[in-house]
């Protein structure tokens, strides 16, 4: 039987209910006492004391009257989201390059293009969210954030192919897995902070699993549309039909 009293620095009593031995300690908000083996006391203290010294610290008190400063914030939280945002500019900035890849003369294929220009500027409005949240404690941002030449999407044939677009959809793929992972860390650091973890958790991290679904039911349509077609040209007969799906809305 576990019985809590909340009060301020109480002690933590956990005895045996047979051997009468007993662990004590003091944990502050509440009192626990409970019937536990000896070495599970030892353990829940151990644990209790992690809990309590390890705990972020969610800063928002008024201290001082200095004023402007950084305002109800947690650091650990906001030292995530200031690295997380170039992270979301390099999305959008990659999505940018794909599309201009398709939307050349020279490979014209006006639906990818739409799409891979609408999911730049859905990564683009991420980072834009974090700034504000940024914004809204007093917290600055990076002064610069930079793109490697390396990091961008370049096909080993190309794209005015029969594989083209399906390429680019995995390369989507692979890249919003990668984003997402990254964007459950800023949730995970944030924690302390509810109003951050609610705004990184949704919309942002809601739309990063709807856009994920969507890529891969996308993905899914294409490759059944070249089930058939066994030739080269047929497959990029496919995809061109596929391309008109996409610029109509019919797909993503």
């Amino acid at each position: 039987m576990t019985d809590y009293n909340k009060s301020a620095n109480q002690k933590v009593k956990l005895c045996h209910s047979r051997s009468q031995q007993c662990a004590v300690s003091t944990y502050p908000h509440f009192t626990l006492t409970t019937n536990l083996p000896t070495m599970n006391s030892v353990l829940l203290l151990g644990l209790l004391a992690l809990i309590s010294g390890t705990a972020a610290e969610f800063t928002c008190t008024r201290g001082d009257s200095v004023f402007p400063k950084k305002l109800c914030y947690d650091e650990v939280c906001a030292n995530k989201v200031v690295g997380h945002i170039e992270e979301e500019f390099h999305a959008a900035f990659k999505y940018l390059y794909m599309a201009a890849m398709f939307g050349q003369y020279s490979i014209a294929r006006p639906g990818i293009t739409k799409f891979l220009l609408e999911s730049a500027s859905e990564e683009r409005s991420h980072a834009m969210q974090m700034l504000d949240y940024l914004d809204t404690r007093g917290i600055s941002g990076k002064s610069s954030y930079n793109f490697l030449q390396a990091s961008v999407w370049t096909p080993t044939n190309g794209v005015d192919n029969e594989n083209g677009i399906e390429a680019a959809l995995e390369e989507a793929i692979k890249m919003e897995i990668g984003v997402t992972s990254l964007i459950k860390e800023v949730i995970a650091a944030c924690s302390d902070d509810y109003h951050a973890a609610d705004v990184f958790t949704n919309p942002i991290l809601d739309e990063q699993h709807e856009g994920l679904r969507k890529l891969q039911g996308a993905l899914k349509t294409l490759k059944g549309m070249k089930v058939n077609p066994i030739t080269r040209e047929g497959k990029m007969v496919a995809e061109y039909f596929f391309d008109l799906k996409l610029q109509s809305g019919e797909i993503l």
